[in-house]
């Protein structure tokens, strides 16, 4: 994932590194960026983001909800994790396996199988838009 705040947009600033000789070299100033999960209580919902902590202290001083409100009408819209409430309570232990079956050049058949747990179908992504209205 890249160093972009999901909420704010701020990302990496190139610079130069000046040693005592004067002498130049690039670098790199990332942003502080924490992956941090956030409750929404009018929403009742976690939702996971990766945010500046200017973006950490502007939401405890306005709250969740109304950042992420003002966000939107600013036009910012990514794309966030969101827990689904409903998908946990549907959730069953059954494995789903599956074979695929591949072909080499000389007529070869070969088979693999995987399988993925129905525990990595809770969450989706989706836009900001969809969840805060």
């Amino acid at each position: 994932m890249s160093r972009i705040c999901q909420l704010t947009g701020k990302k990496s600033l190139v610079g130069n590194h000046v040693s005592h000789s004067n002498r130049k070299t690039k670098r790199r100033f990332n942003a502080n960026l924490k992956t941090k999960r956030f409750f929404i209580p009018e929403l009742n919902l976690w939702v996971t983001l990766k945010v500046s902590t200017q973006a950490i202290r502007t939401m405890n001083k306005l709250g969740i909800h109304t950042f992420l409100k003002n966000q939107l009408q600013k036009g910012f819209d990514p794309f966030v994790w969101v827990v689904d409430p409903n998908a946990v309570k549907t959730l069953s232990t059954e494995r789903i396996y599956r074979r695929v079956e591949k072909v080499d050049a000389n007529g070869n058949k070969t088979y693999s199988i995987t399988y993925t747990p129905e525990a990595f179908d809770n969450n989706r992504k989706v836009k900001l838009s969809s969840i805060v209205k």
